[in-house]
């Protein structure tokens, strides 16, 4: 995992559950496959919170 990839997660985790469909960018610029799946995590983590509170 690069150092740009790093940064991608760590942005990631600090979006609102709101903004969940904005990680889908930061997949598709991120360098690494371990990365992707680490992102794309992180998306359904925030889109069940969201779930949950509709």
């Amino acid at each position: 995992m690069t150092d740009f990839d790093k940064k991608l997660i760590e942005k990631a985790s600090g979006f609102r559950r709101w903004d969940y469909r904005n990680i889908d960018v930061l997949i598709s610029i991120a360098d690494t496959e371990v990365a992707r799946k680490r992102l794309t995590n992180i998306r359904w983590e925030l889109y069940d919170l969201v779930q949950e509170t509709l």
